[in-house]
């Protein structure tokens, strides 16, 4: 670490803040977010960094969540005591995790007993839940879009940002191993300008030939809008970076809370990640200082159960990404009466946690990712395109 790394930052929160509250593209804006929280954090899949190799990612490119428990300060958690029993740890265990609540794949932790005890138990206790749940491979690559806006021609589909966002993401991702290839050959995220125009013409090669029949106007659109940015001088977010470094960090997703509920108490799990990713900050909203600390989660309930939650929410987030929408459609329909009783109750403890702010839940991920979680656990009805032509998204 050098000097410069050492010395504590001073942000403030209310700057940070600023352009957030509108909520824009959630047409929402954010409320609830000055009531004092007491919130408590895991996180799951933190890789720390993501970059391209010769042969492939530097791990498979899967989501990572940053989410826990909270509660109003007003309100402190009480009955943990009969939580505990009633969850039937093993004694010999030194703490409670997500291992030992739930194993196997989603459809397995959505079988635990142990897991519904904990989500009945945060529902009737009064406890929320909150989460940031970050697609990193799709956060990899929606700079070419943002670099694409300096073309005049293109400036009437921003209104279809996200979904032009999240198609680009489909196409890529259905070929990842061609997909890794010309990132490696030029470098991406920095593209050299004397090679910006071979760059985007054979990255909309690459999208047309992942998708031999394009499944609809967008993806047609998609392809369009990066052969008529090539002729760009200039494609701003993917110069000037490092070679091959898609994610340096995921220092700004840990920082995001502090400045969102600057009110509230943010208590972290005691893991160098998590110390180096704050790097001692010093976060200032209206001249005070904003709370955070770290704990031994061995002594921390709250955290213990903070990484039950987080688990969970890993876990059905990645099972949503593996799986398109037609198998989403068929293993819906076929969820036995206990799987089905835990997403109920993971649904229900969502809707409480989102009416009292919709804060509490931010998801950097395709329109797609979104589609299919307020499908399979929201029961929201797919649009009729997604259970015509989902077998391939």
């Amino acid at each position: 670490m050098n000097d410069s790394q050492e010395k504590p930052r001073t942000l403030n929160a209310e700057d940070l803040r600023a352009g957030m509250l509108l909520n824009i593209f959630a047409e929402q804006p954010l409320y609830g977010l000055d009531e004092e929280y007491s919130f408590f954090y895991d996180e799951t899949n933190n890789i720390r960094k993501f970059w391209v190799r010769d042969d492939g990612f530097n791990e498979k490119p899967r989501n990572f969540v940053l989410g826990g428990i909270s509660h109003k300060k007003s309100s402190p958690l009480s009955g943990i005591d009969d939580l505990i029993k009633s969850l039937h740890i093993q004694k010999s265990a030194k703490e409670i995790k997500f291992n030992q609540l739930a194993t196997g794949n989603y459809l397995g932790v959505l079988n635990s007993k142990r897991i519904r005890t904990l989500l009945e138990w945060l529902i009737s206790n009064g406890a929320f839940i909150h989460y940031i749940n970050f697609n990193i491979l799709y956060w990899s690559l929606v700079d070419i879009v943002d670099s694409m806006w300096d073309e005049p021609e293109l400036l009437q589909y921003m209104p279809y940002v996200m979904h032009i966002k999240g198609e680009l993401f489909n196409l890529a991702n259905s070929d990842l191993g061609s997909l890794v290839l010309i990132l490696k050959k030029y470098r991406f995220p920095n593209v050299q300008r004397n090679l910006s125009f071979t760059f985007m013409t054979e990255f909309a090669d690459f999208l047309e030939s992942a998708s031999k029949n394009l499944q609809s106007d967008i993806s047609k659109l998609v392809v369009h809008m990066i052969r008529k940015a090539a002729n760009l001088s200039e494609l701003p977010f993917i110069v000037d970076n490092v070679d091959d470094v898609l994610i340096d960090s995921f220092d700004s997703l840990f920082l995001r809370p502090l400045y969102i509920y600057p009110t509230s108490s943010h208590t972290f799990d005691n893991e160098t990640e998590v110390q180096d990713a704050l790097g001692g900050a010093r976060m200032i909203y209206k001249g005070e200082p904003v709370e955070y600390s770290f704990v031994d989660s061995m002594s921390c309930i709250e955290t213990q159960l903070s990484d039950g939650i987080c688990g969970l929410l890993g876990s059905h987030f990645n099972f949503l990404e593996d799986h398109t929408f037609a198998e989403l459609i068929e293993i819906k329909k076929n969820l036995n009466p206990s799987q089905q009783q835990t997403l109920s109750l993971l649904k229900t403890l969502i809707d409480i946690s989102d009416a009292q702010s919709n804060g509490f839940m931010h998801r950097v991920t395709p329109m797609d990712s979104d589609f299919k979680n307020d499908y399979f656990l929201h029961d929201i009805p797919l649009q009729k395109h997604f259970q015509n032509n989902g077998a391939n998204r």
